[in-house]
């Protein structure tokens, strides 16, 4: 928390104000800091979400804090409420003033808003989007439960293996798949550590608002039609692959999921390399994913295919008491 922090670095006061008080055009210097910060950092073009946010502000509908610094907006945090839970998005602030604890005390105050009686039972975030890892510790402060997870990269460029698992055949996935990628994408989670912490994986309902927000609502980059696929053994539905492109040079698997019954059969690598190959004829130099760290059969698969970690951050999500989260053991 803040107050862990060296004295030489600790702001002696640091007051955080509503998100509500600024326009976009505040925020613009901030976030077009970001913008640049995370397409060197993790190879995305944060720019459409940039402009989200700064439109969240225009209108009054984006809730959150920041903190002034020479005059201006120089860190912010916001937060969205979304199907029955508030999910805490960046906490980013300007190269001035990283590392200088204010992420982890605007982390601190949101938390506080966002917990808060009257609100969403239940809040989560991913602190992929977060400039430094000190807000993992407000948010353990704030009794969340949280896991390791792992943003990796691989090059492109380098060699991929050849062939796929015999007796796997893969399709394009099409428009009338919704229904059926939703459907391999909740099976595959049921009872998992992901699932514990991530609300989009709760019901068949979540997964296939999950699935249209990827395919047809840019939610994680632009959804890439060449590179993402339908496996079947057998005659049947045994896997789903959804991709997305982050940038012009970068794409990204956004989900990977193999039927209970299908699995230890090859699919989930038959489906990898075969969006690998696709990024690759697409011009893409890297192929990005993001992994828990406990997911070990998933985690050995990125390896062997020769992803690297890029970049860790941690999942966490709090339910109001005396609900609590249920994690597999």
């Amino acid at each position: 928390m803040i107050q862990d922090l060296p004295a030489e670095v600790r702001p002696p006061t640091l007051r955080t104000f509503p998100l509500r008080r600024l326009t976009g055009r505040d925020l613009r210097p901030l976030l077009d800091e970001e913008a640049a910060y995370w397409a060197a950092e993790l190879l995305w073009d944060f720019g459409e979400v940039a402009a989200a946010v700064a439109a969240g502000v225009d209108r009054g509908t984006l809730a959150g804090r920041y903190v002034n610094d020479a005059g201006g907006p120089a860190a912010y945090c916001y937060y969205v409420r979304e199907s029955g839970r508030t999910v805490v998005g960046s906490a980013f602030a300007m190269g001035g003033a990283r590392r200088r604890g204010y992420e982890a005390r605007l982390v601190e105050d949101v938390l506080v808003e966002a917990t808060a009686a009257g609100g969403d039972g239940r809040v989560e975030c991913q602190t992929l989007f977060c400039s430094d890892a000190q807000v993992d510790s407000s948010f353990a402060a704030a009794g969340f439960v949280g896991r390791a997870r792992h943003y990796m990269v691989r090059d492109l460029h380098d060699p991929l293996p050849e062939g796929g698992a015999a007796g796997v055949r893969l399709r394009p996935l099409r428009r009338e798949d919704l229904s059926l990628a939703a459907r391999i994408i909740y099976r595959s989670h049921q009872a998992t550590l992901d699932a514990a912490l991530n609300l989009t994986y709760a019901t068949e309902t979540h997964c296939r608002a999950f699935v249209e927000t990827l395919v047809m609502r840019a939610g994680c980059g632009t959804f890439d039609t060449e590179a993402s696929f339908v496996a079947e053994t057998g005659g049947r539905p045994a896997g789903v692959l959804l991709a997305s492109g982050l940038s012009t040079s970068a794409g990204h698997v956004c989900q990977v999921s193999v039927d209970p019954d299908c699995q230890r059969r090859g699919v989930g690598e038959s489906l990898m390399l075969e969006a690998l190959r696709a990024f690759r004829r697409g011009g893409r130099s890297h192929a990005s994913l993001s992994v828990t760290v406990e997911n070990r059969g998933a985690y050995r698969l990125y390896e062997r295919l020769a992803f690297r970690v890029r970049r860790p951050f941690a999942a966490f999500a709090w339910v109001r008491p005396p609900a609590r989260i249920a994690v597999p053991s």
